[in-house]
């Protein structure tokens, strides 16, 4: 393999092969869900040990049109910063793989021809994935602090309580907070609506996100907004 379009070409026939194999059953999965439910659960406990049972109440409350109206603020920046990240996490991939398509060819068949277990073939799948990790991990990390500006933007445009100097770390960690409670909810509502009619499943998803985004999410990231402020008063 010395051609970076052949190698993609091989992972995107691979790709079809394995979904062709597995076809939907149109049953829901209750091992898919595992995953969503166990970290939810982990990011229930983080939020109590830090809120008790206050972690998704806004004090003082808010109505559903006010409610939505932040969210909205905050969820159109983060789209917006999204576009450029994207691009980044995609030229990153295109690098990677124009780089190390052949070195990592070559270096996963080696472990395959001399492969003794499970473990190895495993590694060695790994290996020739690893433009696949790597960028998309990139862009995370990028989009941390970048989400972490739009939201406190978006909650300040509402006069709501965010610091008022907002350095890398402190924009990091409320982008940490937005990121996995977001994350969360989509890996549940994709589980969820995987056997749906696809048009069914679309128009469910927003709306599930939404609801996900306006009474988990946002009461998160007000929360996280309203500490670090309090953190930084107490200085």
């Amino acid at each position: 393999m010395t051609d970076p379009s052949e190698y993609i070409a091989q992972h995107l026939r691979n790709f079809s092969a394995s979904s062709s194999d597995h076809p939907a059953s149109g049953v829901l999965n209750p091992y898919a869900l595992l995953l969503p439910i166990v970290l939810f659960v982990v990011l229930v406990c983080i939020a109590a040990f830090e809120d008790r049972w206050a972690m998704f109440r806004l004090a003082p409350p808010m109505s559903f049109r006010r409610r939505l109206f932040v969210w909205w603020s905050c969820a159109w920046r983060q789209f917006l910063a999204s576009i450029p990240l994207a691009v980044i996490g995609g030229v990153a991939f295109l690098y990677l793989v124009h780089r190390l398509a052949v070195p990592l060819g070559h270096l996963s068949g080696n472990m395959l021809q001399h492969a003794t277990g499970m473990f190895t073939a495993m590694l060695s799948l790994v290996v020739t994935a690893m433009p696949l990790i790597v960028a998309p991990l990139i862009c995370t990390m990028l989009s941390l602090p970048v989400y972490g500006y739009m939201v406190r933007k978006g909650l300040a445009s509402h006069a709501l309580a965010v610091p008022a100097r907002f350095g890398l770390w402190r924009a990091t960690r409320l982008g940490v907070t937005t990121l996995a409670w977001s994350g969360v909810g989509t890996l549940f509502i994709a589980d969820l609506t995987a056997t749906l009619p696809h048009r069914v499943a679309e128009g469910l998803r927003l709306l599930f996100f939404v609801v996900w985004g306006m009474y988990i999410v946002l009461p998160r990231q007000i929360r996280r907004a309203e500490r670090l402020r309090q953190v930084l008063s107490a200085k």
